[in-house]
């Protein structure tokens, strides 16, 4: 079960660049695994933050559905954001999941381009 996560009081700094996630394939180089897709064969892709909030923050990763374009040390906003648990191999953890990760740069530009009026 997927669980939602209110990120409206949290802020998000990318930590590392984003990367496609491949299936693992035993005996193959890394490089050649193939990619990870969705249930509707879109490609996912992975993004390492910290989570600021309440003074508190944490490293983690989250998956998101294509490459979202945002790099090492921009600030960020995750929407539609989810947490799983897992168990494989007596091994457990958590993963995250996001519906997008937008800069809060390209947002801000987006909402100044969108808001000029025509004469």
């Amino acid at each position: 079960m997927r669980f939602p996560i209110d990120t409206s009081r949290l802020k998000f700094l990318v930590v590392a660049p984003a990367e496609e996630l491949r299936q693992f394939e035993e005996g193959k180089p890394r490089e050649s695994w193939a990619r990870r897709t969705d249930a509707n064969g879109e490609v996912l892709w992975r993004v390492q933050v910290v989570a600021l909030g309440d003074g508190d923050a944490e490293i983690i990763r989250l998956t998101v559905v294509g490459d979202p374009k945002v790099g090492q040390g921009e600030m960020v906003r995750v929407t539609g954001m989810t947490q799983q648990a897992w168990e494989m191999d007596g091994r457990s953890g958590q993963t995250y999941r996001a519906e997008s990760i937008r800069s809060e740069g390209r947002q801000a530009a987006e909402k100044t381009a969108g808001s000029g009026g025509g004469s």
